[in-house]
């Protein structure tokens, strides 16, 4: 199912080389992993092969998958149980990045850069290898003795011009689903890293800042996780730690 395949990665690659320029210089790493978001719903048939993908992904220690439902195929008889509003916004903001007004699932988006369909294998590696070449700066959680994460430490980083955003996206690490209606009538499905809040924590200008995170002593750390993402006002990632209480 999908409104408009966006234009072909290597389209994009041009397009969106110029939003990761000036990041990369000495003192950046590149040890933190890719992160691949799909975008997806239960109420969509093209979506299960893409779902089945992130979860062998989601087996990689390299890549970070997540899991975006979204709400705007509920009218074919069956309402995303795992949808959240601000998905579709994040997803639109992706397009616009591109040029594109329309949006589609399954749709992959690596580093917040390269979009590809999200059931579409070789051009998923091929987004996730481009992605693996890029820099990017090393996020240093903070935490007590007990392993919980309490605060985020950003570098500084002098060649970089404009602005971008820390977030703090809390995801459960599986949900089963059986679907009653609509196009997937019947299926149980598995999702991985489902995303179910985003929290703006604050700004980065290229400056050394320490973030306090959101108490989180009382989170299911065994279900769930969470992960830190600094990210460009215009799209990339620049940055992104897992939270992963211990």
């Amino acid at each position: 199912m999908i409104l408009l395949r966006l234009r072909t990665l290597a389209a994009a690659l041009l397009i969106l080389a110029g939003f990761s320029g000036g990041i990369a210089h000495a003192g950046d790493k590149r040890e933190a992993p890719i992160v691949v978001e799909l975008f997806t719903s239960q109420g969509c048939s093209s979506c299960p092969p893409a779902d089945a993908l992130l979860h062998e992904w989601s087996r990689d220690p390299g890549v970070l998958v997540l899991s975006l439902h979204v709400d705007y195929w509920d009218y074919l008889g069956w309402k995303d149980t795992l949808s959240r509003p601000g998905h579709v916004k994040r997803q639109q903001a992706y397009a616009r990045s591109t040029g594109s007004r329309q949006i589609y699932t399954p749709q992959a988006v690596i580093d917040g850069q390269y979009q590809v369909v999200g059931s579409n294998r070789a051009a998923l590696k091929e987004a996730m290898q481009a992605a693996r070449k890029d820099m990017r700066l090393a996020l240093d959680v903070q935490r007590k003795p007990d392993g919980l994460p309490v605060a985020v430490k950003l570098p500084a980083s002098a060649n970089w011009i404009g602005e971008a955003v820390v977030w703090l996206c809390l995801f459960d690490r599986k949900r089963d689903v059986i679907i009653e209606r609509g196009e997937n009538t019947g299926r149980s499905i598995t999702y991985v890293n489902v995303a179910r809040s985003w929290q703006k924590l604050g700004l980065w200008d290229g400056g050394p800042v320490e973030i306090v995170l959101p108490d989180l002593a009382d989170y299911d750390w065994h279900g769930s996780n969470g992960a830190i993402l600094l990210q460009s006002t215009r799209g990339p990632i620049l940055g992104v730690a897992e939270l992963g209480h211990r």
